[in-house]
């Protein structure tokens, strides 16, 4: 493995039950689902306190406005006199918070940053057009004049474009919940996961895996994006509220870590092919550090869509072993800003039920026509 620069360490990452649009969460704000999470993790590592966080980065999409970070800082009663910036870059806008967090360490801006992202779709703000006066369903992903598709659409045009069938598509979907199913069973899923408490709300398990569907019930949906299509609400990450965290810090400090960042790797790609972004960064990613899928024990695909995940898992020959062993977005949810940290907890929970060194890749495609991919380590690696 070449070119790896000094690693960052992850004391840890954890996020909150994924909720559903106007679910579990409708009643909490963005910075209070942080600040809930936050006070927790923080909490169940004995060596640090929030009053020592030197910079809060986090991602979000649907409530921009006022400084997110900034608030869920203040909420969480981070010192005032700390930092706290949000960025937007749709999907991926946890990941680039993440690798914000990791650059800040190695440029000892920082000490300890607490990285993530959070998403209330529940409590998103109505935007209208100005020219029509009528409400954006979303906002532009290309500049006007060019072909802005909706991204139900690309997935329809991509599966037709490579054949893929409704019929594998929906098996995919199975094979998530199933995963999850598994997982919440034997309680894996726990590790990754803080409970939201509050007065008397005590939240602690996700909301949308559906643990009883069947292929069956998959193939009676109708498709949600053209008529006669192959795209469902099944085959399809739903909409959803949730946040994540990671508390990133020095890989010298001699401090028992939960896992190490080791770099990433973004790529742009014509944004009516946006679903194909994984496959470009993660190879750009593995070229980067001489490595092979062979040498990836864990792979954390960020589920947009079935038919993404199917033309990404075999493009980069990803086994099945290796691809989302406790399942995906497809049965937990796709909470924007927040699904970067998620997929963080989530890859480490993972591999470290490895007990050696082992590597992990996250991988995500991003709206707009970007992919974004993250090499990290388990709280065994060694440099």
């Amino acid at each position: 493995m070449n070119n790896l620069t000094t690693p960052v360490g992850i004391l840890s990452a954890k996020r909150l039950p994924i909720g559903k649009i106007n679910g579990l969460y409708t009643e909490q704000s963005p910075e209070t689902l942080v600040a809930n999470l936050l006070q927790q993790q923080v909490a169940m590592i004995s060596t640090h306190r929030l009053k020592q966080v030197d910079q809060v980065i986090l991602g979000n999409v649907t409530n921009q406005g006022g400084n997110i970070a900034r608030r869920a800082a203040l909420a969480a009663g981070i010192d005032s006199s700390t930092p706290a910036y949000t960025i937007d870059a749709q999907c991926a806008s946890g990941l680039v918070a993440i690798a914000s967090g990791a650059q800040a360490i190695l440029n000892q801006d920082a000490k300890l940053v607490v990285a993530g992202g959070v998403e209330s779709t529940s409590r998103s703000y109505v935007t209208i057009d100005r020219e029509t006066n009528e409400p954006l369903k979303r906002f532009p992903m290309v500049p006007e004049g060019q072909l802005d598709l909706d991204m139900g659409i690309v997935a329809e045009n991509m599966s037709s474009r490579y054949n893929i069938s409704r019929e594998q598509q929906d098996n995919y979907a199975f094979n998530s919940h199933q995963k999850a199913k598994k997982a919440f069973e034997n309680k894996q899923i726990n590790a990754e996961i803080v409970p939201f408490s509050q007065a008397s709300v005590n939240i602690t398990q996700d909301q949308c895996p559906r643990f009883d569907t069947s292929l069956s019930k998959l193939h009676q949906l109708k498709p949600a994006f053209r008529s006669g299509g192959t795209v469902t609400a099944g085959n399809s990450c739903p909409i959803n509220d949730g946040a994540a965290t990671v508390l990133m810090t020095g890989s010298q400090t001699g401090e028992a870590m939960a896992g190490y960042y080791l770099g990433h790797t973004t790529v742009g790609i014509a944004p009516e092919k946006f679903i194909l972004g994984p496959i470009a960064a993660t190879q750009k990613l593995l070229d980067k550090y001489a490595l092979t899928m062979s040498d990836i024990a864990v792979v954390e695909l960020n589920e947009a869509f079935a038919v993404q995940s199917i033309l990404c898992q075999a493009a980069l020959k990803i086994t099945d072993e290796q691809l989302n062993p406790l399942g995906g977005a497809l049965a937990y949810g796709h909470p924007y800003g927040a699904t970067g940290g998620i997929m963080i907890a989530r890859l480490l929970n993972s591999l470290n039920r490895i007990t050696q060194p082992a590597l992990g890749i996250a991988t995500l495609c991003v709206a707009g026509g970007m992919g974004m991919s993250m090499l990290i380590g388990n709280q065994h690696w060694q440099v």
